[in-house]
């Protein structure tokens, strides 16, 4: 199972996300829900950086199967709410996958 993390504050502020574990819906190479994840995940990344130009920084683990990005604090205002509105589209991306796919893939949230 995919498991993603949504770390934030107590102000719903999000400073990192994570995720880990394989979906295991299919074979490797043809499992889509592990593809879909990893192109929410790695599109949102790659958004923060071609948007705003905001490098987060980024581990990686194995061969896959583990990505966490920790995002900058210390942004100026517009800059932080548009790297909030990337990362909450992110979530919800992440939630229509669990809506059909539930039994592959989660999300919860840590303060």
């Amino acid at each position: 199972m995919i498991t993603v993390k949504i770390f934030h504050d107590e102000n719903r502020h999000v400073h990192a996300f994570e995720m880990s574990g394989h979906a295991e819906y299919d074979e490797p190479g043809k499992d889509l829900v592990c593809a879909g994840a990893s192109a929410i995940g790695f599109g949102a990344v790659n958004a923060i950086f071609a948007l705003l130009q905001i490098k987060p920084d980024i581990e990686q683990a194995g061969e896959g199967g583990y990505l966490k990005v920790t995002l900058p604090q210390d942004l100026d205002k517009e800059i932080d709410a548009k790297l909030q509105l990337i990362v909450q589209t992110m979530t919800a991306q992440f939630y229509t996958m669990v809506e059909s796919y539930g039994q592959y893939i989660q999300i919860s949230y840590e303060q």
